[in-house]
């Protein structure tokens, strides 16, 4: 299919029609033509007034932006001043008001989260200093069934971002990234006002989008409903040759009936990244020639780190004709059962298929001096099977004036991974300092027929007991709970039955290392509501990931599940049109970094301090943001000699983070609206020794909206700057890497709501 001679258009009937299977790979390219299509617009007896906001937003807080409650696992739905944990849930109507077209630009406006990402093909985050990935994404509450690497927000109603380790409320993230935090999607549903909305979307370089979003409810008292979402995206982004195709479509089917309320969500996603952009790392010896290692500290110390040099905006790290290609396919079947006007059962199942094809590069720098550097190359194929399974009951008990909301719930989530990782052995030059997009890289010698043999199996059996008590004024809350955790995983490590090729070293399927664990984690939260408008509340929480693979060379041992534990309080007001919550966090969590030790040698503690604001507090006036001190330390390390680093910053934390966003309707020009964000993030480290440093930087966005009546149809005409002032950064990761960010872009859409 030539995107340069078709014509790119949705159909509603094209998304009904795709055909959901659960299967194929991802190295035969997947595409499907939308080809044209006709809306006809039903006629309307009269031309509905269009403000520039509406008045209320299903299920949003004043403004909009916010959601006035969040899905909080076990505990059911809670709303924000009720909560005893840091969460904010972010609306449709601020993903489409800020052009959201994926995770990191919802994200972005909340200042305890970081942007981390590896590549322009692997997204990740930290939440309070540490770090999650799309493959720990929650999906309506279910881990593994979100895809596993396409990061678009096309399908989603909300998304919810708690803070903390969750264990209690979500379970265990499949790969273990929810000690910071976790974040949960929230599928759209069809409304009991019909949706038929076109957008056309240019930016982000030269990428060109078609998005179509079809609601409708029909039967008894609108008893069914189904809402399509079908997208089409291609062009190059902002970085240099880097193009990104994506076509997906997303189907949310449910049904309400007088007792039950069921649900059905199927998703596709065809996502192909061409060239994309990739870290920096530092190896260990770029220290100029000094005898000795930069990062052991001879000429760079913690005192006197290296901080990375002003970029170039146009610097290109990720070699021509690399390319990730990714197809995902996902189900979720859930539904609830009221057994009285107390207790509810509850329950959901989901599958995931998801396949990769990604050929890609390393730029390490072998000298800080010249800047030499050194490009390897890598080939992954992978398929990624998940299957999670949730089943729980809600109910409450009075006694005596006091309410009992108990919650009970057992999960499992298991997934398999099919992949052949393989690294080219040879290399060629090149220089960080000049370095923009190179024809001379050349593809290296190397075996790349599609290879995935089984590499891992994970599964989690998890039980969880909550009491939610509220006295008889409620003006307290104490939560009690706790959850127990089954962990069981299986690695096939050393390759023996690949082909043999001397130019390219493998992994693979020999049974290395199996190990069954489990754990419990109790929690306890509680919450004091000083009169409507605010509350004090404070919690103690737990995470738990598997425990780490740790080898000597000759045998492996598996070291037990680990917790991070949290201890938090904070106090939360509303003042009616706007919001305010002030948090006070610390958090601790084990580490290795010995591969030949069998106990964890290590522990980090993260501390901060988190303010938060949202809301409307004058009519045509919203504000969205917050400010976050953390204090990130490996707080212990057992190691001698030069491998320690106790006392020393976390990589990838700064110590400051803040955002501040701005809505400002023009009273004059009725459906005018303007829009202003500015984003702060503080220097880091990029590694654990604390001498490779990046500086902090400033961002600011500018946009405006515009709202009108075509006739019958609702128009709505977007237009956005980022990075207005053209910032180019560096982005602190961890592992002596860091990633080139910034410049500016725009992007402008027009929606029509038929």
């Amino acid at each position: 299919m030539n995107s340069k001679t078709r014509k790119q258009l949705l159909s509603f009937a094209a998304a009904t029609g795709v055909l959901f299977q659960l299967g194929g790979t991802a190295h035969a390219v997947q595409v499907f033509d939308l080809g044209e299509f006709v809306v006809h617009a039903p006629a309307r007896v009269a031309v509905e007034e269009v403000a520039a906001t509406p008045a209320s937003v299903e299920g949003a807080y004043a403004g909009g932006q916010v959601a006035n409650s969040n899905l909080m696992g076990v505990l059911g739905r809670q709303s924000f001043i009720e909560t005893p944990v840091n969460v904010t849930g972010y609306t449709s109507e601020l993903m489409e008001n800020k052009q959201a077209s994926n995770i990191s630009d919802v994200v972005a406006n909340d200042a305890s989260v970081k942007e981390h990402s590896l590549s322009g093909a692997s997204s990740a985050w930290t939440i309070r200093g540490f770090r999650t990935t799309q493959q720990d994404m929650q999906f309506n509450g279910l881990f593994g069934i979100a895809p596993r690497f396409y990061t678009g927000t096309e399908g989603y109603e909300r998304v919810e971002v708690a803070k903390g380790p969750t264990a209690l409320l979500s379970g265990v993230a499949p790969n273990g990234g929810n000690i910071g935090g976790s974040i949960n999607f929230v599928p759209k549903r069809a409304k009991d006002t019909p949706i038929n909305r076109v957008k056309l979307s240019y930016g982000n370089g030269s990428q060109f989008t078609q998005h179509i979003d079809v609601g409708h409810r029909f039967g008894e008292n609108n008893k069914y409903g189904v809402r399509v979402n079908v997208l089409n995206r291609n062009g190059e982004t902002s970085v240099d040759s880097e193009k990104n195709n994506v076509s997906s479509v997303v189907i949310g089917a449910d049904m309400r009936g007088k007792k039950h309320r069921i649900g059905l969500d199927l998703g596709y996603v065809y996502n192909e990244i061409e060239n994309p952009q990739y870290r920096v790392n530092f190896g260990a010896t770029a220290d100029n020639g000094e005898s000795r290692k930069l990062f052991a500290g001879a000429k760079y110390t913690k005192e006197n780190p290296y901080t990375v040099f002003e970029p170039n905006k146009n610097a290109k790290f990720g070699a021509d004709n690399t390319w990730r290609r990714v197809t995902e396919k996902y189900g979720v079947l859930s539904g609830e059962y009221d057994l009285s006007k107390d207790w509810t059962a509850y329950a959901g199942v989901g599958m995931r298929y998801t396949s990769m094809d990604y050929y890609y590069n390393e730029f390490v720098v072998n000298n800080i001096k010249t800047g030499a550097a050194t490009i390897g190359y890598k080939y992954n194929n992978q398929i990624n099977k998940g299957l999670s399974i949730e089943a729980g009951v809600r109910g409450k008990i009075v006694n005596r004036g006091v309410t009992h909301n108990i919650g009970i719930a057992a999960s499992r989530i298991s997934y398999e991974r099919y992949m052949g990782n393989r690294t080219f052995k040879n290399t060629f030059a090149g220089n960080v300092f000049t370095q923009t997009a190179d024809s001379t890289w050349s593809h290296p010698d190397g075996y790349r027929g599609w290879e995935s043999p089984l590499n891992d199996k994970n599964v989690t059996l998890g039980l969880s007991i909550s009491d939610r008590i509220v006295t008889s004024d409620e003006a307290w809350q104490v939560i009690l709970g706790g959850r127990i955790q089954k962990i069981k995983q299986t690695s096939y490590l050393t390759q023996t039955n690949f082909p043999k090729d001397a130019n390219t070293t493998w992994n693979g399927s020999k049974v290395d290392s199996i190990y069954d664990k489990a754990a419990f984690s109790p929690s306890v939260g509680l919450v004091h509501k000083l009169n409507k408008h605010a509350s004090l509340y404070a919690n103690y929480m737990e995470g738990l990931q598997a425990g780490e693979i740790v080898s000597d060379g000759n045998s492996t041992n598996v070291l037990a599940p680990y917790k991070s534990k949290q201890i938090e309080f904070g106090t939360k007001v509303d003042f009616g049109n706007w919001s305010s919550s002030l948090s006070f966090y610390d958090i601790k969590n084990p580490y290795t970094k010995a591969q030949n030790k069998g106990s964890y040698d290590a522990e980090i503690r993260n501390r901060g301090i988190e303010w938060n604001i949202f809301g409307e507090p004058t009519k045509g006036t919203r504000i969205l943001g917050g400010i976050m001190y953390l204090d990130a330390k490996i707080k212990s390390d057992s190691r001698t000699g030069a491998s320690n680093v106790e006392g020393n910053r976390y990589a990838g934390a700064p110590k400051w983070n803040a955002v501040l966003g701005i809505e400002q309707d023009i009273k004059g020009v009725k459906g005018l609206t303007v829009t202003s964000r500015v984003k702060y993030v503080g220097e880091a480290y990029a590694n654990e020794a604390n001498t490779l440093r990046t500086p902090g930087f400033v961002t600011w966005d500018l946009g405006a909206r515009y709202t009108w009546n075509s006739g019958n149809t609702p128009m709505t005409l977007r237009a956005d700057v980022y990075n207005v002032l053209d910032k180019t950064y560096w982005n602190a990761l961890d592992r002596n890497a860091v990633y080139l960010s910034g410049g500016r872009t725009f992007m402008l859409s027009l929606t029509a709501s038929l």
